[in-house]
């Protein structure tokens, strides 16, 4: 009743006692609600006045202790799990994703509190670089979940990274070795922790798929202390940051004016270890021991991910394998290969097709390569990366098949997406497998993606999911032409589809 009269703050955690037990009675219980505790009261904190800046950096370490158990086990569910519903997915991103946003910003304002006022600044001392590098640590988790969801990126990620690293070059500690917290694998500094954020950035983390955000990000924490940022260019950078206009940082090119206020960096040494990691994983077929990489990845995803983090982060970006005009192009569009293959059958019998079935895109630039569309309001949860398409423009007369490469969430409806189109007309056909006898089995839906055979005398084919077979024989008849099919190798593997290439041979039943 008498709070205004006490020289504590008002606060559940002002008194260390009483905060420490409320703490640890978060230790077990439903993560997803023990994370969003932590957030509620990480927000509190800046709604009350009266504490000094060393008593409220100790409470937030304590917050941040006690929801490290629990925004791992969200993190690794996330990350994890084959399916979620949208619900739980819903549920599990939000919680970390505004953990690691209130995580970012309470610690923020215990550092912005020491640029105001002298004597809290003398009284903070060496935790400086500390605080400085758990902001860029939160702001860096925050950039992952943000990815995870394809953005957008809030403006004020950025502006706080930058000043947060211009606070510490100011006070001469961005590049001091500290350890960011008691119980961590080596010692970092403000500079590595920013550099961590920018390099994970400019990768395109937009074109990998969840998991691969996760090991790219650890793939890029671990060979952060062989990145390099100077205040001019040189041969080992390739990308800049401005500090003053707070922008995402970028691909340094001769049109990048000099400036004080750029900072100029690049992986340098790291693109070398990079490469010596990819070899040794792609000849052993397996993840060596003293690197880590977080928890246990397939052996074809680490290789994916690396190959994508050595292109994107080259001293040169990747080049086009087409050139990209802008266009306005309506877009029919379906998705799955049960649905993509019925809608191409429909179409050819001449039938209706299902609007349930079908939707509307309108592309913005197109080339030989695919199309890239902003989508509003996507009906379903359907569309990620990998998901197999089949694609109409209203000018053409055959349906097409493609695959999302790229996913950006430009708002909470609003995506702008990347379609790699395969083939501009693609053709339902039946595979019939030949036993060892020589006559043919129980049929196959497939889809058939090339003209004719290359010079190789192969076609490309799309079945469903584990349908892709190294021994299996097929008989096909296209075009009234009886063929057989042999296994070449296989091409891709999605969520419900194989892609694969096979030797087309002369079929005459006995």
């Amino acid at each position: 009743m008498f709070a205004w009269m006490s020289s504590k703050p008002d606060h559940p955690l002002a008194d260390r006692k009483a905060a420490r037990e409320l703490l640890a009675d978060m230790r077990g219980g439903d993560p997803v609600v023990r994370l969003d505790e932590v957030t509620a009261y990480l927000e509190s904190l800046l709604r009350v006045e009266g504490f000094k800046v060393g008593r409220l950096y100790e409470i937030i370490d304590l917050l941040d202790q006690a929801a490290k158990p629990h925004q791992r086990k969200i993190g690794a569910e996330y990350i994890g799990a084959s399916r979620l519903t949208r619900f739980q997915d819903n549920r599990l991103w939000k919680s970390a994703s505004d953990f690691w946003r209130a995580l970012g910003q309470a610690y923020m304002c215990c550092l912005e509190r020491t640029q105001t006022d002298a004597k809290e600044k003398r009284s903070f001392g060496e935790l400086t670089p500390v605080c400085g590098a758990r902001v860029l640590r939160a702001l860096g988790a925050e950039f992952k979940w943000v990815s995870l969801r394809y953005g957008p990126v809030p403006q004020y990620l950025w502006a706080n990274a930058a000043t947060v690293y211009a606070i510490a070059e100011t006070a001469g500690v961005a590049q001091q070795p500290i350890r960011a917290y008691p119980v961590s694998y080596g010692d970092t500094s403000v500079q590595q922790e920013y550099l961590r954020l920018l390099v994970l950035q400019v990768a395109s983390p937009d074109a990998l798929m969840p998991a691969q955000v996760e090991l790219a990000e650890r793939a890029v924490a671990w060979f952060s202390r062989s990145f390099v940022m100077s205040t001019e260019r040189s041969e080992e950078t390739t990308h800049y940051v401005d500090l003053a206009t707070q922008r995402p940082p970028g691909r340094l090119t001769r049109s990048v004016a000099a400036s004080p206020n750029r900072r100029y960096f690049g992986i340098a040494r790291g693109r070398g270890e990079i490469a010596a990691l990819l070899k040794v994983v792609k000849e052993r077929e397996v993840i060596p021991d003293s690197v880590r990489l977080g928890q246990a990845h397939s052996i074809p995803l680490v290789i994916h991910t690396l190959e994508h983090l050595l292109r994107q982060l080259g001293p040169r970006p990747p080049a086009r394998g087409s050139e990209r005009a802008a266009s306005l192009v309506r877009l029919m569009v379906t998705h799955g290969f049960r649905q993509v293959r019925e809608t191409v059958l429909r179409e050819r019998r001449n039938e209706p097709l299902r609007p349930i079935d079908i939707e509307t895109w309108v592309a913005i630039d197109e080339s030989a390569g695919g199309y890239g569309a902003r989508i509003h309001q996507l009906r379903g949860d359907w569309i990620k990366l990998g998901a197999l398409v089949g694609v109409k423009a209203e000018t053409s007369r055959y349906w097409g098949l493609g695959v999302v490469r790229r996913l950006v969430r430009e708002g909470e409806t609003d995506y702008r997406i990347g379609l790699q189109v395969w083939t501009r007309a693609v053709l339902p056909i039946e595979l019939r497998p030949i036993d060892p006898g020589g006559r043919p089995g129980a049929q196959r839906s497939a889809l058939l993606l090339s003209l004719r055979p290359d010079e190789n005398g192969e076609v490309e084919v799309a079945l469903e999911v584990g349908g892709f077979s190294g021994s299996g024989r097929y008989a096909v008849q296209i075009n009234g032409q009886q063929l057989m099919l042999l296994p070449s190798r296989l091409i891709e593997a999605g969520d419900d589809f194989d892609l694969a290439r096979y030797r087309v041979r002369k079929y005459e039943v006995a």
